[in-house]
């Protein structure tokens, strides 16, 4: 049986690799507010072995290690949290359900007219998609003087999988339209769920 500094530190390594997606996702404007529950439980664990050496070297060691890569992230969501409010991050709201005339996507992205929208059912397993919508993003940021060093097209596929997994299973949709906008100076984006048409009774298929 594990004892109670191995549980620990498996469950510390485990929340850090939550906190991490969670922090991607709220830096990409997927999320409105902070992971903070998340961190709290991080540092709780943290905290209830400062001053207090490990007796095993090897869960010392991993310890350390833990604890370092956290203040390594510290460092660059600090400095991320300060550029968000001096105004300059983006933000994201989802929107109702809305049904919209194209045929219902599968295992691809549907092409749209608008290279700032992006209907997907799996942005995973969607690369050229991603990358144009992606640099949409970016350029959309870059006009209205937002930061856009720290932007990552791998941070943000998969912090839009993550969202529109979430979207699907909660809407009970088949994909989600994402567009990108700019007003007033900021970037954000929308997520509407999408749902195919339902055909009246007796139609031809």
């Amino acid at each position: 049986m594990a004892t109670k500094p191995e549980q620990d530190i498996a469950q510390l390594e485990i929340l850090l690799r939550q906190l991490e997606k969670e922090y991607d996702k709220f830096f990409c404007g997927l999320e409105c507010r902070e992971p903070t529950a998340t961190e709290n439980a991080v540092l709780a664990i943290v905290r209830s072995y400062v001053g207090r050496p490990m007796q095993n070297p090897t869960l010392g060691f991993k310890y350390n290690s833990l604890v370092a890569r956290y203040n390594s992230f510290r460092t660059v969501w600090t400095r991320k949290l300060r550029e968000k409010e001096e105004g300059r991050a983006s933000g994201l709201g989802v929107a109702r359900p809305v049904a919209l005339p194209r045929a219902e996507p599968r295992h691809a992205a549907q092409s749209t007219a608008n290279p700032g929208e992006y209907l997907s059912s799996d942005p995973l397993h969607e690369p050229r998609h991603i990358e144009q919508f992606f640099e949409t993003y970016r350029r959309l940021r870059e006009e209205s003087g937002e930061p856009t060093a720290t932007l990552r097209v791998e941070s943000f596929q998969k912090a839009l999988a993550e969202k529109v997994e979430k979207i699907k299973r909660e809407q009970g949709c088949d994909a989600v339209l994402i567009r990108v906008t700019s007003e007033q100076g900021r970037t954000r984006l929308v997520a509407k769920p999408f749902r195919r048409p339902v055909k009246p009774p007796g139609s031809s298929a």
